[in-house]
């Protein structure tokens, strides 16, 4: 071979080569730009995924804040509602001491703490009000019926001292040690889960 075809051959090899490497290069370079499409595509699915995820996690969030709200709400207002039945209760027991009926509701609460204070003997003190009910005719009567409904005799008196703060009587056992508050405060107190519960289930039980 001349020296002219070995050169020629050699410039031919040269040009293979690099027309070999500048396609493995712009081979090398598509597949990079394939690669960061692909990885663009994914951070931004990603992205939305974490957006949507992070929204139904917002939206869940927002609903629990929502609920939360409402049953702390609902809740304020059955205690202001609670706290206005038991005040309403309470004038209205207050505005009955005046009717004569109120001696029968007196007697009625003398009877029931009699029973349940269990004593042989009791004191029964009230309000200045209710004081002036409080004479032997009713004290017998309270007598004949916790006989009758308690199955037991009990002697009842007035009890000297300062009459009470409050509507109702309390019963005081002999010596002093036993006593039966059945003031009209106390009795409110007793009815307040009750009336809670009332309040709650007509207000908001059948919304729910």
């Amino acid at each position: 071979m001349s020296q002219g075809g070995l050169i020629e051959g050699i410039a031919q090899d040269a040009q293979a080569e690099a027309r070999r490497l500048v396609e493995e290069a712009e081979k090398a370079a598509a597949e990079r730009r394939a690669a960061s499409a692909r990885q663009a595509a994914e951070i931004l699915e990603e992205a939305r995924r974490k957006a949507g995820e992070q929204a139904a996690g917002l939206k869940r969030q927002a609903a629990s804040t929502a609920k939360m709200e409402t049953k702390r709400i609902a809740l304020r207002v059955r205690e202001q509602a609670a706290r206005q039945v038991l005040e309403q209760a309470r004038a209205k027991l207050e505005g009955m001491i005046a009717w004569p009926e109120y001696r029968e509701v007196l007697l009625g609460w003398i009877v029931e703490a009699a029973i349940g204070l269990g004593q042989p003997e009791a004191a029964v003190n009230a309000s200045a009000p209710e004081l002036p009910l409080l004479d032997q005719g009713l004290l017998a009567e309270a007598e004949r019926r916790v006989q009758a409904l308690g199955g037991r005799a009990v002697r009842l008196s007035r009890l000297e001292g300062e009459p009470l703060a409050g509507q109702g009587v309390v019963l005081v056992g002999r010596g002093g040690r036993l006593a039966y508050n059945n003031q009209v405060s106390t009795r409110l107190l007793r009815r307040q889960t009750e009336i809670r519960k009332m309040i709650y289930d007509g207000l908001w039980t059948k919304e729910s």
